[in-house]
């Protein structure tokens, strides 16, 4: 299964109807890309959870967006990826880990990655620096909002102050 993975970060302003400016036009563009190229954009169950939690009345509208996008697949924590986490953590999971992170928190990020890797997955996009360590750590680009392209039709001229 060939794409990329998009975490809770991203769907979560993916699915916000008050992000606007640079940062929704670079999300929309990226998403329109991916379906342009035919790449699939996968979603990790624990990623869609975190989307869920606090979508309130919106749930269905987004469970919605996701079944009517083509793009997207949500996949599982199945026992591919948690044979995939097993191993990894087996690694990682090392003293310093131990005291920077909590357990939880470190499992949850190491779940995520170990998604994308049971996958294939080239690429994750996340907003979550935890998720950048795990995800280099075993030869998966993550790439920040921050780092996306603004497409140069919705790029606004900045006039500079003149005081």
């Amino acid at each position: 299964m060939a794409g990329v993975v998009f975490d809770s970060t991203y769907l979560i302003d993916l699915f916000n109807p008050r992000l606007d400016g640079d940062k929704r036009a670079s999300l929309d563009f990226l998403v329109a890309e991916l379906s342009k190229a035919r790449t699939r954009i996968l979603i990790p169950a624990p990623c869609l959870t975190e989307l869920l939690i606090r979508a309130g009345t919106a749930r269905d509208k987004y469970l919605q967006g996701l079944r009517s996008g083509s793009a997207f697949e949500v996949f599982p924590y199945d026992q591919r990826a948690a044979t995939e986490c097993a191993l990894m953590l087996e690694v990682a999971w090392d003293s310093k880990s131990q005291k920077a992170i909590s357990r939880t928190k470190f499992k949850f990020d190491w779940m995520i990655v170990a998604c994308a890797a049971s996958r294939n997955v080239q690429r994750i996009y996340s907003d979550d620096g935890d998720i950048h360590r795990c995800a280099l750590q075993v030869g998966i680009q993550a790439i920040k909002q921050l780092d996306l392209p603004i497409p140069s039709a919705s790029r606004q001229l900045r006039i500079p102050d003149t005081d």
